[in-house]
């Protein structure tokens, strides 16, 4: 075996190397998730979104939230109701009836192997 062909054979080798922790890391991250929120009469309803189906969306805890402030914040922020979404086409969905006004969001929290997500905020009068 020439030099040229070792380091070759060598370069080869830490590439292969690098490929599968490169796979092995992006295997153990987190799928993104999203959760949508739309006001419909009587209350709100939404999508749990992922490209890892189960177990990011079907079954995901949903709750819903009225906003006092600027912004999410659920220490803050007064629950509303809870909802497990379930399957509805290419998603999930979750609805909770609730006859209030104001600025509201949904939220689904981390799941091992899935991100959480926070809605948008969405008035209702």
């Amino acid at each position: 075996m020439t030099a040229r062909t070792l380091r070759i054979a060598v370069a080869i080798s830490a590439l292969c190397a690098l490929v599968g922790m490169a796979a092995i890391a992006s295997a153990k991250r987190p799928a993104r998730t999203k959760v949508s929120i739309e006001a419909q009469q009587g209350g709100f309803f939404g999508y749990v979104h992922s490209p890892k189906q189960d177990p990011c969306e079907l079954n995901r805890k949903v709750k819903l939230y009225k906003q006092k402030g600027d912004h999410h914040n659920r220490r803050t922020d007064e629950l509303i109701g809870k909802d497990t979404a379930q399957p509805n086409g290419p998603d999930s969905q979750w609805s909770i009836n609730t006859n209030r006004s104001g600025r509201f969001y949904a939220f689904t929290k981390k799941v091992p192997g899935c991100k959480g997500a926070y809605s948008r905020t969405v008035h209702s009068e």
